[in-house]
């Protein structure tokens, strides 16, 4: 495929400057620029680099006017170089048909244009919507429903009642409605809480490989609209994450959290049972937030236990510090032992 820089400004709302004729055969990024593609760039400082390298041209933010190489000036060069990025290179395409080696229950209800695989398996009362993809090994418990040009990838599992939406994706080897980690102690041992309730995926929501999500005790744990997981997450029972959150690979989420609109939770990032999280905060890699703790919208907060970014910027340089500051108490302990014991002598010589 090959396209003019113009042809590409248009799709992405951008503004040429320079030649627009020039023939696009690929994007990549600036870390690898090649002949003939093209990549996006933020960085002003970085622009001579880029200008010296065998790349056609460049998507660059609106600031920058004029460059030796063509350029697509944009609003969110990111954005724009993703949009061409899967322009490029289009998703897989599936066969929608259903393979006479799957395993599908009589009951199921399968729409129109649906890919199953050889030994996936389709359980009682399952309903699937049109144009969604069912990959090989894909284990559809009973009475799931699941919408309309949505994948699933191989191994993964959905428990009975796992409710999913349109367009979402869920990874290979994703488990999503086991049960919930409850239980009681009765004086000798620990007693199962049943687990009766189920785990409801809404559209647009992407679900990345090994993740897994525990079915509600009773009611539903709920991922909302738009959101994305990493890999390697756990969400606990009762847990609702709000609409386009995002949450980085090794998140945990104790039981009952909510979780609002808008939420960037970083990596290794973890909550105890019964926190609720504000819309638009964000809590950085490896913060841990106690039980029953509640973050204010639109707050950063950081470290173990979770604090605000100011306030726990200042403890970390206060920490950094430390070495220092010890030295200076301990020379100031010895000037102060020096002056009473001057002043004991004063004392003494005294009539």
């Amino acid at each position: 495929m090959e396209k003019t820089l113009n042809e590409l400004a248009q799709m992405v709302q951008g503004t040429v400057v320079g030649d627009g004729t020039v023939k696009i055969s690929g994007i990549t990024s600036i870390e690898q620029p090649r002949p003939g593609q093209l990549a996006y760039l933020t960085e002003e400082k970085r622009l001579s680099e880029m200008e010296a390298s065998p790349l056609a041209a460049l998507i660059v933010p609106e600031k920058i006017s004029a460059a030796k190489k063509p350029l697509i000036r944009s609003q969110n060069p990111k954005l724009a170089w993703a949009i061409l990025l899967g322009l490029f290179n289009p998703p897989q395409t599936y066969s929608k048909t259903i393979s006479e080696k799957a395993l599908i229950a009589k009951s199921a209800k399968i729409g129109k244009d649906v890919t199953i695989e050889p030994l996936a398996f389709i359980g009682e009362g399952v309903v699937i919507g049109s144009d969604t993809v069912i990959r090989s090994y894909a284990y559809i418990d009973r009475e799931t429903k699941i919408g309309e040009h949505t994948i699933i990838h191989p191994h993964t599992v959905l428990y009975p009642r796992t409710e999913i939406g349109n367009h979402v994706v869920i990874h290979a080897g994703t488990v999503i409605g086991s049960d919930g980690f409850g239980y009681v102690f009765d004086g000798e041992k620990q007693a199962k809480v049943p687990q009766v309730g189920n785990v409801i995926i809404q559209d647009d929501a992407e679900i990345g490989a090994c993740v897994t999500i525990d079915r509600a005790t009773i009611g539903s744990t709920t991922i909302g609209r738009g959101v994305k997981i990493d890999n390697l997450v756990q969400i606990a029972h009762n847990v609702e994450i709000g609409a386009h959150s995002c949450l980085s690979a090794q998140v945990g989420i104790s039981g009952s959290s909510k979780v609002g609109n808008y939420v960037v939770m970083g990596g290794r990032s973890g909550l105890g049972d019964h926190c609720e999280i504000g819309d638009q905060a964000t809590l950085g890699a490896q913060t841990g937030v106690p039980s029953g703790k509640a973050i204010p919208p639109k707050q950063v907060w950081i470290g173990a236990p979770a604090r605000p970014y100011e306030e726990m910027r200042k403890q970390v340089a206060a920490q950094l510090r430390s070495h220092e500051t010890q030295e200076l108490v301990g020379e100031l302990k010895k000037r102060i032992e020096a002056l009473e014991r001057e002043l004991a002598e004063l004392k003494a010589s005294k009539p």
